[in-house]
């Protein structure tokens, strides 16, 4: 994705590399085809929201996890994966993907 120099943004930082680059430079070569373009448009609109309730976007099954993975958000990407990341005071932290079968 372009990055305006003069934008303030959301996501402070990645656990997968495949996001950072898409994130960074619009590459999609570390994601799967079939999940690249819906990671694309979640990272815009994560990198923009202010408030996690502008996370619960219709299609994407936005909610906070439990268990080991208590005190993150998840989106469902395609059937089998989910972007996930902490988010707090505005700012989202390690995003990552993850393939829950």
């Amino acid at each position: 994705m372009w990055r305006n120099a003069l934008r303030y943004y959301m996501i402070e930082n990645f656990k997968h590399r495949g996001l950072k680059r898409l994130y960074d430079k619009g590459d999609r070569s570390g994601l799967r085809t079939d999940i690249a373009e819906k990671a694309e448009l979640y990272l815009s609109i994560l990198d923009t929201a202010e408030t996690v309730q502008e996370l619960d976007i219709l299609g994407f099954r936005f909610h906070r996890l439990t268990g080991n993975l208590r005190g993150f958000y998840s989106v469902t990407v395609s059937r089998n994966h989910r972007i996930i990341f902490r988010f707090k005071d505005g700012k989202a932290f390690d995003v990552d993907l993850l393939d829950y079968h």
